[in-house]
């Protein structure tokens, strides 16, 4: 049988959660082995969604950029006719970590500058937390 990760590490957590916790002889294990299912659990649902939701932001930061009154920078241009280099996770997380970087630059400078633009970065802001949120 071939499972999927998010799966996979969901059922882990809950291994440790329901099984190996409950066995632990000491507070401190008990609580680290809880922390560690919740983690697993996370990052199980990221694993599902990850390229997809991070791809799903780099094409809002690109419309950003190219939103009327941004002014235009070497480094935001080279952003704009760049993808990924793959699909793999690490790939798409640079160039997202890439563009979340050039976003930060951006939204300093529209605060003081462009009261539209800014806006528009909190939207982006919102959008981004919804779909990265985690369901419990």
């Amino acid at each position: 049988m071939i499972t999927t990760p998010g799966k996979a590490l969901g059922d882990l957590a809950m291994k440790l959660a329901l099984s190996i916790a409950p066995e632990t002889s000491s507070a401190y294990a008990m609580a680290n082995t809880g922390m560690i299912a919740v983690l697993l659990q996370a990052l199980g649902q990221d694993s599902e969604r990850a390229v997809a939701n991070r791809l799903a932001d780099i094409v809002e930061i690109k419309a950003l950029f190219t939103a009327e009154g941004v002014p235009n920078t070497t480094a935001r241009e080279t952003f704009l006719h760049r993808e990924p280099q793959s699909l793999r996770l690490s790939d798409v997380m640079t160039h997202h970590a890439e563009g979340l970087t050039l976003l930060i630059e951006l939204h300093a400078w529209a605060e003081a500058n462009n009261p539209k633009l800014d806006q528009s970065i909190w939207s982006f802001l919102l959008n981004h937390t919804e779909r990265d949120k985690f369901d419990w």
